[in-house]
């Protein structure tokens, strides 16, 4: 049997972060045992996602929509995703300290509402590409530098029923600044589409490393097989 912590609260994975929303007081009984009971085993991960066993997973009925990401420049403006009626969240125990993994489903009224909330998706998440580089100051003075590189497009190699997944990397480098230590972070995710969910296949590493080509093309595999996972 597999092992697994389930908290019923409701989150999203977006972008290199984690938002969470305040759940619904009543929910789903059968929709919560079958977003707990439809994530891949730590076992089903590939060697470069080597985790240990146990995953911890929430599931709730989101009150905003989710975040994706926001255009380049000071004043940008952020991109969300279609509110969906149900989130389940899966997030593993990698052995490899550096990696984080995440796997988001974010479920909509039908496969049609769901094809519109790609469709927008793919539309709007092209306005996050470009390179934003600044500084904010905090009611102390304090002047933090940071600059983030945003890329997307599609990921042929995740293709369900002829629509292909896309993916967007966030770079993130912010510097040390005051009390504050250096942020850097590399975050790529896959999001795919299948019946009435938006599947988001997620990793960072939370360092000034890069994901490898090698860890991307992993993502895929894992993208691939949790679509097998989530409709069996």
């Amino acid at each position: 049997m597999r092992k697994m912590f389930i908290a019923l609260t409701a989150g999203v994975v977006a972008a290199g972060s984690l938002g969470f929303a305040t759940p619904a007081t009543a929910y789903n009984k059968e929709a919560f045992a079958y977003s707990a009971s439809h994530f891949l085993d730590s076992n089903q991960l590939p060697a470069e996602f080597r985790a240990k066993k146990g995953i911890q997973i929430s599931v709730g009925e989101p009150a905003f929509k989710p975040f994706v990401c926001s255009t380049p420049g000071d004043n940008g403006t952020e991109i969300n995703m279609n509110t969906p009626i149900r989130n389940s969240n899966g997030s593993y125990n990698l052995r490899n300290k550096n990696l984080g993994l995440f796997i988001n489903v974010n479920e909509y009224k039908s496969n049609v509402a769901a094809e519109k909330a790609f469709e927008k998706l793919t539309k709007d998440i092209k306005k996050c590409d470009g390179s934003t580089t600044g500084s904010y100051t905090d009611d102390d003075g304090t002047v933090y530098p940071y600059e983030t590189l945003v890329t997307s497009g599609n990921i042929p190699a995740v293709t369900v029923v002829g629509v292909q997944s896309i993916f967007l990397n966030q770079n993130s480098n912010n510097a040390a600044a005051g009390d504050q230590p250096a942020f850097l972070n590399d975050s790529f995710n896959i999001f795919t589409l299948v019946n009435n969910v938006i599947i988001a296949t997620q990793s960072s590493t939370g360092s000034a490393l890069n994901l490898t080509p090698k860890q991307k093309k992993a993502m895929e595999r894992i993208a691939n097989s949790m679509v097998t996972a989530w409709v069996n």
